[in-house]
């Protein structure tokens, strides 16, 4: 049985993978905790950290400290905290996604496809929704969709992002990526990604249903972690392999 630690077990999402963990004959929750409490955690296989970026660093320590493997399902980190995750990767198995549904990461393949396939006289736009109490935006899932598409077009040069547009914004130039964020209500998470060329527009959407099926796919990660090298790994390396 593997034993699980959750941070951000206050949160909508840690209470869901709980919910799900305790329903879950692979798993043995042994731990609930969240920033700012006490960092002494009992003996653990994995530690599953849904708080934020802040508490992602704090529990980064203890489990580098203690070799206990780290799945991340926080967003919103800087580029510094970004590098610490890296490094913490030489000496403990992470798995960070920025959305461990199993439909968004196939999305994230087939974006890039679609976006090599249609070619640059297509623009792009990538509309993300969330519920009213999201504090990041764009949702990290928006990024990593972002990311998906730039080397597939050649858009990997700076300014090839912009979030949102006011004022005189001009004539819309070529190889730009638009990222428009959407705040309201209980919407758990919606992301479309629009294609538009001449005479026709693609649009790929996703849609979660309910937050179990985030916590189901950090699951998966939690039980394929157990045993790995040390590494920064994604979603993408777990369904891959399982």
């Amino acid at each position: 049985m593997i034993r699980l630690v959750v941070a951000g077990a206050l949160g909508r999402m840690g209470r869901t993978v709980i919910g799900c963990a305790e329903r879950d004959p692979r798993f043995q929750v042994v731990a609930r905790i969240d920033q700012g409490g006490d960092r002494t955690i009992p003996a653990c296989d994995v530690l599953v950290d849904f708080t934020n970026a802040p508490g992602t660093m704090e529990w980064l320590d203890v489990c580098t400290s203690r070799r206990t493997p780290l799945v991340i399902g926080a967003t919103g980190h800087s580029e510094a905290q970004l590098a610490r995750i890296a490094e913490a990767g030489r000496t403990i198995p992470i798995v960070k996604a920025a959305n461990f549904s199993v439909g968004v990461n196939v999305l994230l393949a087939l974006v890039a496809k679609v976006a090599a396939e249609l070619g640059p006289d297509y623009d792009i736009e990538i509309v993300e929704t969330h519920h009213r109490n999201k504090v990041d935006a764009p949702s990290g899932t928006a990024l990593a969709i972002s990311d998906a598409l730039k080397p597939a077009q050649s858009r990997d040069h700076e300014g090839a992002v912009i979030f949102g547009r006011r004022g005189a914004a001009g004539v819309r130039p070529r190889g730009q990526i638009a990222i428009h964020a959407v705040r309201m209500g209980d919407i758990v998470g919606e992301h479309e990604v629009h294609f538009s060329g001449p005479g026709e527009t693609v649009t790929i959407r996703h849609r979660a249903h309910s937050r179990e099926t985030f916590a189901v796919g950090a699951l998966r990660a939690s039980a394929w972690i157990v045993g790995r090298d040390p590494g920064l790994y994604g979603m993408g390396d777990v369904l891959r392999a399982t």
